[in-house]
């Protein structure tokens, strides 16, 4: 998958480790061969406070991957009616009409899954 270690702490949820390799240096948005950084990882995983700290030090919310996902479309799809990654991505100014490579934005994805509790994120 071709995956750095900051991929496996955004993964696995360990802010501490995520801190320590973004303090020497680790690159934010260096994405995986599938074009996942991070935060997309982070999004994926409901890993909330390293979603939070990938955001703090400015990780490209709006990077996509192969097939034209947000983070803020994949925390949309893995949301299970929780909205916690979804309002912090778009108060960290994520675009909830950028839309993917299926012509699919995260706004008409929450229509989709038709949760209100997602839905009403974005208005």
């Amino acid at each position: 998958m071709n995956r750095t270690e900051l991929h496996y702490a955004a993964l696995e949820n360990d802010v501490v480790r995520l801190r320590a390799l973004l303090d020497e240096g680790a690159d934010i948005d260096a994405p995986d061969r599938d074009g996942f950084t991070a935060l997309h990882l982070g999004c994926q995983q409901w890993a909330v406070e390293c979603v939070t700290e990938l955001l703090y030090r400015g990780a490209d919310v709006d990077r996509v991957n192969k097939f034209g996902n947000t983070p803020l479309w994949i925390a949309t799809f893995e949301s299970k009616g929780r909205g916690e990654v979804i309002g912090l991505l778009l108060a960290a100014g994520a675009d909830p009409d950028h839309l993917n490579n299926a012509g699919r934005s995260p706004r008409i994805l929450a229509g989709v899954i038709a949760n209100y509790d997602v839905a009403r994120f974005y208005g």
